[in-house]
Parts: C-alpha cells; sequence; structure tokens
C-alpha cells in the first residue's frame, strides 16, 4: 500500500451473518467514524450488510450503495455475467475512488468476513494498492451456523 494523495481511507467492515449483536467492537467504531459507507445490494433491495448496520452509522454519513448489474438472472457460467460483473466491480471501484481521492473515509459493507468470498474483496485488489486500506474482519455465516446448532467444527 502506498500514501495516496488527499488523505482517503478505504475500510472494509465485516458485517457478520446478519445479526447485528455479532458486529464486533472495531466494526462498530469504524462505522461511527467513517464519511461514507458503501454497501453491496440487488437492486430495489437494502442488502443484509446494510440491514444488519442499521443504527450504527455516523449521522450524516453519505451512503453509497453498489448496485449489482444481474444476481441469478444470468447463470455465473455464461460470459455475459462475467462481463457484466467485471464492469460492475470496476465501476464500484472508481466510485468509492473518488471518494478517497476526496480525502473522505470510506467503509465498504461486506456480509460475514470480508476477505471470505465477500464482494468487497474485489474492491480491495483494485484500490489498497494505491490508497490506505484496512480490513475489519466478521464473523462468517459457517461459524454462525455451527455456533447456533451447538457443533464443533473439529
Amino acid at each position: 500500500m502506498t500514501e495516496a494523495a488527499g488523505g482517503g481511507r478505504l475500510i472494509g467492515v465485516g458485517t457478520g451473518p446478519g445479526d447485528p449483536e455479532l458486529l464486533t467492537l472495531k466494526a462498530v467504531k469504524a462505522l461511527a467514524a467513517a464519511d461514507v459507507v458503501a454497501h453491496f445490494a440487488k437492486a430495489g433491495r437494502a442488502g443484509n450488510a446494510r440491514r444488519t448496520v442499521e443504527g450504527f452509522l455516523r449521522p450524516g454519513a453519505v451512503e453509497l450503495p453498489l448496485l449489482y448489474p444481474v444476481t441469478t438472472e444470468i447463470p455465473w457460467r455464461d460470459a455475459r455475467y462475467a462481463e457484466a460483473v467485471g464492469g460492475f466491480y470496476a465501476a464500484a471501484a472508481a466510485a468509492v475512488e473518488a471518494h478517497l481521492a476526496a480525502g473522505r473515509t470510506v467503509a465498504v459493507l461486506s456480509e460475514g468476513d470480508p476477505l471470505f468470498y465477500g464482494s468487497y474483496m474485489h474492491l480491495h485488489v483494485r484500490l489498497a494498492p494505491r490508497w490506505p486500506a484496512e480490513v475489519i474482519p466478521g464473523v462468517t455465516a459457517m461459524s454462525g451456523c455451527w455456533s447456533q446448532a451447538g457443533l464443533p467444527l473439529v
């Protein structure tokens, strides 16, 4: 990571499996301090990560919905899916980067953990080489499931 001009900072925030009580203290502190909160969602919906953090955002924080162009409408093996999603992540990174360039701290919400099958990872690989970046881990859905069920993993 290199320091970029403008002072912006990128934070990938894991929101866990959907229970606001499973947010980490570090995630709550990051949300309370973020200038911009970006969140992934299907068009017309808020998204699970955004619903999970309801009530934890700083008053006046700018919300940046990142709306997927497709979800299940096109099979993921179809070349049109890869093209649509690849273009989406490039555009989402550009939208986030505009805020970073303006010197803002941008928290990007991610269901579960940001780097465990999280959409945030697609922004991280594009932006972290140029901007100060931090990843705040979240409880994964899998660990939430085995904990809820009371079943040891190993």
